[in-house]
């Protein structure tokens, strides 16, 4: 005969067993054209054309991640720091290889709190297979601020 307790043991150990994982795996994105996952930038000023196509200056306010093939995705997560704040004006994109983009985030003037970090989370769908996400941070007002992205993809 059982005791009450191997019997609620065994009870507790069953259910367990045909309950589904929850468990998630989350993994950094590299980052396309540069070395890490992780990006420190200072807002440039704006790209000025010149004559015949030439660009004069360039800006630094779009950052690519690469998704890997091969992993269905069920959600993107965005991590913005400012160590010294500010607000800044952010979009934040899906890109498909039909050269289409899903626009995830788009406001002017988001205050990012130093202490406290910006998280953008974008779910997907089970057939949703993005090749990049792009993250478009700058404007006039906010040259010379100092922030650091992230990316990290997650899956079941």
């Amino acid at each position: 005969m059982f005791s009450r307790a191997t019997f609620l043991t065994t009870l507790a150990l069953m259910v367990t067993v045909n309950l589904p994982a929850l468990a998630e795996t989350c993994i950094p994105l590299s980052l396309v054209g540069g070395e890490g996952s992780k990006v420190t930038k200072t807002v440039s000023q704006p790209t000025i054309p010149g004559p015949f196509g030439i660009t004069i200056t360039r800006n630094n306010w779009n950052t690519d991640w690469a998704i890997p093939g091969g992993i269905n995705f069920n959600r993107f997560v965005t991590t913005i720091t400012a160590p010294n704040g500010g607000s800044f004006n952010l979009s934040l994109f899906l890109k498909y290889s039909d050269q289409t983009s899903e626009e995830v985030f788009n406001k002017q003037n988001v205050t990012i709190d130093p202490e406290k970090p910006l998280i953008i989370e974008k779910k997907s769908a089970p057939n949703d297979f993005p090749f990049q996400v792009n993250l478009l941070l700058g404007g006039i007002e906010q040259i010379g601020r100092t922030y650091t992205a992230s990316v990290v993809g997650c899956y079941k």
